[in-house]
């Protein structure tokens, strides 16, 4: 099976690595928008950066699937409607070491890392990342969703586009609407409207001088006299 990631930045540069050790897919290609194509003869990981132009001249659906690594959820869903209406279908990640029950239910371009535990009696739809995230039974994931070291408890619903950060979690039965943002270190518990952006309190981050605690110093002090 083959199959041409589509972005070229750091998350496609991980999934890419994924695909190549972890799964029966050869990737052929790296594949960027017209404005973005660099000189001809650059590569990432030793495989050509073409314009989708030139991938469906060479790489045609018949052929070769999509894997779109683009992080940001609007822009993964623009370029996922342009590959799809342009025939290609698409290659779905799931890595061998993530804990994952068979009954789990899952669209397509589903990219689920290394790090990720998913409970029985979880859905999963088109075009999400999922990355060291923990989801709890019964829980429903809409489309277009990133989710970034994570937890969900049980029976928790995600809505389309939405996006959780590190540490963020969400309490039993409840519903995250459709376009959120919900930021780093957030405990979600209670449902959301479409389109919030939850966050913690700004709380000023303490920066001290290592050197004053002993702890961390008292080997070399012993040393130095």
């Amino acid at each position: 099976m083959k199959v041409i990631i589509y972005g070229t930045g750091k998350m496609a540069e991980f999934i890419c690595y994924s695909f190549m050790n972890d799964s029966d897919y050869n990737v052929d290609a790296f594949c960027v928008d017209d404005a973005y194509v660099p000189p001809a003869g650059n590569t990432l990981l030793g495989l050509p950066i073409l314009s989708f132009a030139q991938v469906f001249k060479d790489f045609p659906p018949e052929t070769h699937k999509m894997h779109i690594a683009i992080g940001r959820n609007s822009a993964r869903e623009s370029v996922y409607q342009k590959v799809s209406e342009n025939g290609y279908t698409f290659a779905n990640y799931i890595s061998s070491k993530a804990n994952v029950w068979p009954d789990l239910v899952f669209g397509h371009n589903i990219f689920i890392d290394q790090c990720c535990d998913i409970q029985p009696f979880v859905t999963i739809n088109n075009n999400c990342m999922l990355i060291g995230a923990r989801i709890g039974h019964h829980s429903t994931i809409g489309n277009n969703v990133l989710l970034s070291g994570n937890i969900l408890a049980g029976n928790v619903t995600i809505g389309n586009n939405s996006f959780l950060g590190i540490n963020s979690a969400v309490k039993e039965d409840i519903t995250i609407g459709s376009h959120n943002i919900i930021g780093a270190g957030v405990f979600i518990n209670k449902n959301t409207e479409d389109y919030a952006i939850v966050s913690n309190a700004t709380v000023p981050q303490r920066v001290g001088d290592s050197k004053r605690f002993v702890m961390f110093n008292k080997a070399q002090d012993v040393k130095q006299t």
